[in-house]
């Protein structure tokens, strides 16, 4: 009977100590933290342009505050793209060059 109430016990604690933890982490893995490298920043640019573009469409932020922050996001994946291929920002590509 007492091997009953160790095992509770335990189980218990080991319930409290999983729910502590995913209290204290707030969210999955990773989140909330500055991208490292221009691959890693052109891939959260898109997915937060996916996401803006997700609650645009459904409803949830307006039209005025979607204008204002897909900009914003754009350029911060193109940013990280041009870094990716080695070319400043300021500088047109070639295919860029030839699409006139």
């Amino acid at each position: 009977m007492t091997g009953f109430y160790i095992l509770g016990a335990l189980l218990l604690i080991l319930i409290i100590v999983v729910v502590l933890a995913g209290l204290r982490g707030g969210g999955p893995v990773g989140a909330g933290e500055e991208p490292d490298g221009p691959a890693e920043r052109q891939r959260h640019a898109l997915a937060q342009l996916a996401e803006l573009e997700f609650e645009y469409q459904t409803g949830k932020i307006g039209e005025e505050e979607y204008e204002e922050i897909k900009p914003r996001l754009a350029r911060a994946a193109l940013a990280a793209r041009a870094e990716i291929e080695g070319v400043p920002e300021s500088e047109p590509r070639a295919a860029d060059a030839t699409a006139d």
